[in-house]
C-alpha cells in the first residue's frame, strides 16, 4: 500500500513539474488527482483508525480480564458464605443436642434447668467453638 501511494505521489508530481511528457497533457494529470488524493487519504486515514481498534482490543482485554477476576471473587464470597453458614447451622445443631440432653438427665428440675451452671456449660461451648474454628 505504501509502495503503491509512493508510485502515484511520484507520477503526480513528476507531472505537475512536467517531467513526464505523456502525462503533462493537463487533463490526464486532472483525471489522476482524485484518484491519487483518494489513495493518500485512505491511507492516512487508515493509520489512525488501526490504532484505535488496537486499543480498543486491548481495552476489551482489560474488561474481560476484570469481570473474569470480579466473577471469582463472587464465587469465592459465595463459598465462604456458604461455609460460614454450615458452621452456624452445625454450632445450632450442637447446642440444641446439648441443651436437650442436660434438661433430660437433670429431669424435673425445671428450676435447675434453667439455670445451668458454668461447669455444665463449659462442654457446650467448647463444642461450639470446636465447630467454629474449624
Amino acid at each position: 500500500m505504501v509502495v503503491l501511494t509512493l508510485v502515484f505521489i511520484s507520477l503526480y508530481g513528476a507531472a505537475l513539474t512536467g517531467l513526464l511528457k505523456p502525462l503533462a497533457d493537463e487533463k490526464m494529470v486532472l483525471r489522476l488527482e482524485p484518484i491519487i488524493f483518494v489513495i493518500i487519504g485512505y491511507y492516512f486515514g487508515r493509520l489512525p483508525g488501526q490504532q484505535n481498534e488496537k486499543n480498543l482490543q486491548l481495552e476489551v482485554g482489560r474488561q474481560t480480564q476484570r469481570a473474569d477476576a470480579s466473577q471469582s471473587a463472587k464465587e469465592q464470597a459465595l463459598q465462604s458464605n456458604e461455609a460460614l453458614e454450615e458452621k452456624v447451622k452445625n454450632v445450632k445443631a450442637t447446642l440444641a443436642a446439648e441443651t436437650s440432653a442436660f434438661s433430660t438427665t437433670s429431669g424435673s428440675h425445671s428450676l435447675r434447668s434453667a439455670n445451668l451452671r458454668e461447669e455444665e456449660l463449659r462442654p457446650i461451648v467448647n463444642a461450639a467453638l470446636r465447630i467454629l474454628n474449624s
